[in-house]
């Protein structure tokens, strides 16, 4: 049984996880083996510290011990989950867990810098362990399909649209907050490869296009008025996919590659350079805002 620990309680996730992985409180298709979260750590937040207290008894129902400062979990917990709402402490909640050899799931995003996000990757490959980060969108079960399917049935894809909502807050800067739903669902669709990057801004709407090194288009619309949805269309070699998607199952698929990833039992679901290019699709899409729509390369 893989011991987790959870740092930060400013997202529902430290809830929603916990239930699915503990196997409390929610229906028996909902439920993971293998792993229980046994030890939390309410932690700070700057984007919504009222949440804490009210994730924080939720959280001690699901038969989870809190400590009072995350170094206490060292020797009582086999790998560490970062659910901080915000991807900016990313990086500093993660180390001191990397730097002591556990393996490390981060949630989405992240990180709000490129820079951040691949040194979370150059600390897991020094300490040699399990780490991945990855939004839960990837999991749906009608892009799951469609990933199993694409090169047998569907074959290259020539292009893609992502949507979904893009709510923006103060701490998660552009599309890193909503909008990275519809971002890791197109990076699903179309494979890394992203060199450079369109962005325009509304205040309904953000229009990213991003090119492909190969020539191929991917464009995602994030939403902030009217009605709202996730889904994507992809011009494939032999068909127009277009897919609305549920994520009536999109946590309990990350939760399972959560426990089978960090106990090593499989390699990440997702690879880092496709986690890379995604931070840096969104950076790029801050920078092309700021300039007016001018294209901007990826960061390397």
């Amino acid at each position: 049984m893989l011991r987790l620990g959870i740092v930060d309680f400013d997202s529902s996730h430290c809830v929603e996880f916990t239930r699915r992985i503990n196997g409390i409180g929610v229906p028996d298709d909902q439920c993971v083996d293998g792993g229980r979260v046994v030890l939390g750590w309410p932690g700070t937040s700057e984007m919504a510290p009222e949440r804490i207290e009210g994730f924080r008894p939720e959280i001690e129902t699901l038969d989870v011990d809190l400590v009072g400062d995350p170094s206490e979990m060292l020797g009582q917990i086999d790998a560490a989950l970062i659910l901080s709402l915000s991807g900016t402490p990313h990086l500093d909640r993660a180390r001191p867990f990397l730097e002591a050899g556990l393996p490390v799931f981060v949630d989405k995003p992240m990180a709000c810098r490129f820079e951040d996000a691949r040194e979370m990757f150059r600390l897991a490959e020094e300490a040699d362990v399990p780490f991945f980060s990855v939004s839960a969108m990837r999991f749906c079960e009608e892009v799951i399909s469609f990933c199993d399917n694409r090169e047998g049935l569907y074959g290259t894809v020539h292009g893609a649209v992502s949507f979904g909502p893009a709510w923006r807050a103060e701490g998660n800067p552009g599309l890193f907050h909503y909008g990275i739903h519809p971002v890791e669902v197109l990076f699903s669709v179309m494979g890394p490869g992203c060199r450079t990057v369109t962005a325009i801004h509304s205040e309904g709407a953000d229009l990213v296009v991003g090119t492909w090194d190969d020539g191929r288009q991917g464009t995602v619309r994030g939403g902030r008025s009217g009605a709202t949805a996730y889904g994507f269309t992809a011009w494939c070699e032999h068909a127009v996919i277009q897919q609305n998607t549920s994520t009536r199952f999109a946590y309990r698929n990350l939760c399972r590659h959560i426990v089978e990833t960090l106990s090593g039992k499989t390699p990440s679901p997702v690879s880092s350079e496709n986690t890379l290019e995604v931070i840096g699709f969104i950076e790029a899409a801050l920078e092309s805002e700021s300039h007016h729509g001018q294209p901007v390369p990826l960061p390397s």
